[in-house]
């Protein structure tokens, strides 16, 4: 997923808007990386697909933006959305998906078990 805490670590691909795949990040449920028909953008959600979020990625010859060599733009909270070339965008690991899979079972476990003694 996009590195540098911003965007953090994509899960995998949740499914998808705009002809595109969308990745949901490993850890924060309501963070995603979708594209808007134009660029790939970081965003909650709901603005899946729109012109809404926090990082942008204008690349639209990319499939995936773990494809792209264009740099990610973060918003400013204004109007600006300077350059990040720290950012960068990769699949996760086989190591990583696994574990993620595996953490998810392990909580839906508890909850499960936490629901009977209730």
């Amino acid at each position: 997923g996009a590195g540098g805490g911003a965007g953090g670590g994509a899960a995998g691909i949740h499914k998808q808007v705009n002809a595109r795949p969308v990745w949901k990040h490993a850890t924060h449920e309501d963070r995603y990386l979708a594209f808007d028909g134009v660029a790939w953008l970081a965003q909650e959600r709901v603005n899946l697909g729109r012109a809404d979020g926090w990082l942008e990625l204008f690349d639209a010859g990319c499939v995936s933006p773990d494809q792209s060599r264009q740099v990610w733009n973060a918003s400013d909270g204004k109007d600006g959305w300077p350059a990040q070339p720290t950012i960068t965008c990769r699949r996760p690991t086989d190591a990583e998906v696994t574990a993620e899979a595996v953490a998810a079972s392990l909580l839906a476990e508890e909850e499960e078990a936490s629901a009977r003694s209730a």
